[in-house]
């Protein structure tokens, strides 16, 4: 297949699974504790122990798989244009049915695209409001494990529907950096390109060697290892003064959502991680880029002020060897991709989420990138996603 665009961020939420899958195949003491879909007066909603995990076909710009409300958003108003809400509304889930996921591929000019997973439901930060941020996710581990072992086979068989246009990721539990690993090789031997793993609530922070196992098993298995954001740290106006500062609470987290990868970026670079494994590939998913120059700079003027920092090369050098990172809408100069790195960029359009570009993605790439030249276009629409993730 001769590809032109391959969107690097796209996503397979829990409001889109299966209503069974986890029930189904969870081993029998654990069934009750799965996430399951109960009908509420509002509609199927996803459930874990009596907390809220979302509704069936969610997409909000106020809540975590809240249901869609015309009118809060242009997006996701233009993906109703299309019937995508309306779908779901009756029980088709476009982006976990493969001939409808690729039907809308290619009505947004997609010839491909990397799916990430339920990273979310080991806890997020940024994204909710009070005690719904603190609750959110599936806080029992033996739990959380056998909910990634489920969802990465059948991720695995999902995209062996059409391996030329689907290349799933993996998720990785982040409390035990020898489990990720072991979850990480048998991804691997399921035909996953690549896992994710939540940087943000890991059990010790990803600069600390505890991880090598994981590093080193990423390198041995050419397994790119993806830290997608899900938001920073933020203050929110409590649930007393929620409706007086929604929108304002919501814009500010939206803004600063793709800032946690300079956390990231800083921790994996300072930690050594990809001078003791060379062959080790990460990747900021969603995470921005224009950030990236400033960060970089202030990383190798800090490395040759501090000589304790032991590393071979600067941290610059190993980004370009290692690192990559995607975005969906940023005015994107040839300047600022010589700065970051050519190769070092990736385009996606994060489809299905509210911060998506879908439908409208061909549009959204002419406009952003307009002004590079015919081959860093290229690179950034597709040759880099195309070899990190193995499209032929």
């Amino acid at each position: 297949m001769a590809y032109r665009v391959i969107s690097a961020d796209c996503h397979m939420d829990l409001p889109w699974l299966p209503a069974d899958l986890f029930v189904s195949n969870a081993p029998q003491h654990l069934k009750e504790k799965m996430p399951r879909v109960e009908e509420t007066p509002q509609g199927g909603q996803w459930m874990v122990e009596g907390r809220s995990l979302g509704f069936v076909g969610g997409g909000s710009m106020t809540g975590v798989f809240d249901l869609y409300v015309p009118g809060h958003s242009k997006r996701l108003d233009r993906m109703e244009d299309v019937g995508f809400f309306s779908d779901a509304a009756q029980g088709r889930l476009r982006p976990s049915s493969p001939e409808l996921r690729v039907r809308d591929q290619k009505l947004d000019g997609i010839d491909a695209e990397v799916i990430y997973g339920v990273l979310g439901l080991a806890g997020t930060t940024g994204l909710g409001i009070g005690e719904a941020e603190e609750s959110y996710g599936i806080h029992d581990r033996e739990v959380l494990v056998a909910v990634y072992d489920i969802y990465n086979e059948w991720a695995a068989d999902f995209a062996k529907s059409d391996r030329t246009r689907l290349a799933a990721l993996g998720t990785l539990c982040n409390h035990d950096p020898a489990l990720a690993a072991k979850q990480l090789r048998r991804a691997a031997e399921l035909g996953l390109r690549g896992a994710e793993m939540n940087a943000a609530t890991a059990v010790v922070p990803i600069y600390f060697k505890d991880w090598d196992v994981l590093w080193g098993t990423a390198a041995e298995c050419h397994m790119p290892i993806s830290f997608h954001t899900v938001g920073i740290p933020t203050r929110d106006p409590g649930e007393s003064r929620l409706e007086e500062y929604r929108w304002t609470y919501t814009g500010m987290v939206a803004t600063v959502f793709q800032l946690a990868g300079a956390e990231f970026l800083s921790s994996i670079l300072f930690s050594g991680a990809c001078e003791r494994h060379p062959d080790f590939k990460f990747v900021l998913g969603e995470c921005g880029v224009g950030w990236i120059p400033y960060v970089l700079g202030r990383m190798d003027d800090q490395f040759d002020r501090m000589q304790e920092l032991k590393l071979e090369l600067k941290p610059s050098e190993y980004w370009r060897r290692q690192g990559h990172s995607t975005f969906q809408v940023e005015p994107l100069t040839r300047e600022i991709v010589s700065a970051v790195g050519e190769d070092n960029i990736m385009w996606g359009s994060d489809y299905p989420h509210p911060d998506c570009v879908f439908p409208d993605s061909q549009q959204t790439i002419e406009d952003n990138l307009g002004a590079l030249r015919p081959e860093q276009r290229y690179k950034v629409i597709c040759g880099n996603a195309a070899r990190l993730y193995g499209f032929e």
